[in-house]
């Protein structure tokens, strides 16, 4: 079955577990505070936009948006992700098994973003606060972005995450991108 053109599917769920076979269109599990959502096919813009909390699970592609405004839960995208992965992201954990495009987590304030692949341009640009983790290259860091040691902890979480989703990767060759500065509109370091 094919729903590609169907939005908002699974939007605001708080439990429960939903598995849909074939593509969906935009705004998948937007909302979520609890459920867990398997799509086995690819996914449209916006996939946990303001997720709350929960588990969604996409065994394809997705587009644009992935984890937008997120609060909470975890999105996995087993493919690659288009742009905006992450942006303004809240709290959640935004997991990426193939590559990202360009501006991944901007404004984030919190969370984690985590692409196993390549990254667009932009990566992190002006981020306030959280991480991102990256097993590629990207093109290009965005303002108010470092490099920073992977630590032992980041290493472990990595590694959990890996073990739970099926990732072969060493953790340890990850690079960890977290804002250069927490106050980067006033001018000061």
């Amino acid at each position: 079955m094919c729903i590609r053109d169907s939005y908002g599917i699974a939007a605001g769920l708080k439990n429960g577990e939903i598995i849909i076979e074939g593509d969906v269109g935009d705004y998948l599990g937007m909302l979520n505070t609890g459920a867990k959502i398997i799509v086995n096919g690819n996914a449209g813009n916006y996939v946990g936009d303001g997720a709350w909390g929960g588990e969604i699970i996409i065994k394809g592609n997705a587009g644009y948006g992935v984890g937008m405004y997120a609060y909470g839960g975890t999105i996995v995208v087993e493919g690659n992700a288009g742009d905006a992965v992450g942006q303004i992201l809240k709290g959640a954990t935004v997991l990426i098994k193939g590559d990202a495009g360009d501006s991944i987590g901007v404004y984030m304030v919190n969370g984690e973003i985590i692409i196993v692949g390549n990254a667009g341009e932009r990566l992190g640009d002006w981020m306030i606060r959280g991480t991102i983790y990256l097993g590629g290259e990207c093109k290009s860091y965005g303002n108010n972005t470092k490099v920073e040691e992977m630590t032992e902890e980041d290493v472990k979480k990595l590694k959990a995450l890996f073990e739970k989703y099926g990732i072969n990767a060493d953790p340890s060759k990850f690079k960890k991108i977290i804002p250069a500065s927490l106050r980067p509109f006033y001018g000061k370091k």
